[in-house]
């Protein structure tokens, strides 16, 4: 996983990530890891990010098909405070509310 962060604070901050859809690991994780690390709180005490979207449906939302097509588009919902806008390129913003 890969980020940076932009602005003062975590309160106050729009952070990027990038997400590889070819690589290991799920993009459902990758955003819940980074709001616990934003928030300085243990995965385990945030919602499921379950009560906000479908994890399964985000994680294969954009993965290619056999002849490694991508399909173009972008996602918004929000989770913990965050608005999460997740494109098919594999760049998320999370946008503190």
């Amino acid at each position: 996983m890969s980020s940076s962060t932009t602005g003062a604070t975590a309160k106050q901050s729009t952070h990027h990530l990038h997400h590889e859809w070819n690589d290991e690991g799920w993009m459902s994780d990758q955003i819940v890891e980074a709001v616990a690390a934003y928030e300085n709180e243990d995965q385990d005490e945030l919602p499921p990010l379950s009560d906000s979207i479908n994890p399964a449906a985000l994680d294969t939302l954009f993965e290619g098909t056999d002849d490694d097509a991508t399909m173009a588009g972008c996602v918004t919902f929000s989770y913990y405070g965050y608005t999460v806008l997740v494109q098919s390129s594999g760049q998320i913003l999370l946008k503190r509310k």
